[in-house]
């Protein structure tokens, strides 16, 4: 679910007001056509929570496997499948692209969607080292086009919460520690090993 209040939050920023959850009845939003770069395990994820949204409307997916994006495509009913990232973003019908590709590729993908005028909602991280991040966030400032960053967690009820009592002044925060939190319910496996090297993932300790 989670997940899904991230896909209508960029939804929501695209069309220039703030998300919040429960109040969907509030709001009245066109349909945001949506393409999707990779067909792996965390594209699937999140092919899956577009498919629960009614405002969102996934029309392409891609992947460097093309059968990938094949079996993507008829599992979720979408009704194009492509080989290469570059058919979804410069498909003129895209409003916003899902970039689920591994982290290497990311900033390049950010910054060719920001040159296409389209929306980006991206899987972590932005880029793998600190200059990329930040030229891939200035030139989506520079297009006018929304950047978000798969963190769902600040959707969170109990994460709000303890927002609110912390800013509210509530309680002090003296030492900060950090645990591993229980995955979401289908999230998929942990990454092995070759993979995340593969991904020159971030991990927390």
């Amino acid at each position: 679910m989670m997940r899904v209040f991230a896909v209508l939050a960029l939804v929501a920023a695209a069309e220039g007001f703030a998300f919040r959850p429960g109040r969907r009845s509030a709001m009245t939003m066109k349909t945001v056509n949506v393409g999707v770069i990779g067909a792996g395990r965390i594209g699937l994820v999140h092919l899956e929570a577009l498919s629960k949204c009614p405002d969102v409307n996934p029309i392409i997916v891609s992947n460097p496997t093309v059968s990938k994006a094949e079996a993507a495509a008829q599992q979720f009913n979408v009704p194009n499948f492509s080989g290469t990232d570059t058919d979804v973003i410069e498909n003129p019908d895209v409003d916003a692209v899902w970039i689920c590709s591994p982290s290497s590729f990311h900033a390049d993908q950010i910054k060719r969607c920001a040159a296409a005028g389209k929306h980006v909602f991206c899987e972590k991280p932005i880029a793998t080292d600190l200059a990329e991040t930040i030229e891939a966030i200035n030139l989506c400032n520079q297009a006018g086009v929304k950047l978000f960053t798969a963190l769902q967690r600040r959707f969170d009820p109990n994460f709000r919460r303890v927002k609110e009592a912390i800013e509210g002044g509530e309680v002090r925060i003296t030492q900060l520690c950090q645990r591993g939190l229980r995955p979401l319910s289908g999230a998929p496996a942990p990454w092995p090993v070759r993979v995340a090297e593969a991904q020159r993932a971030f991990f927390d300790a």
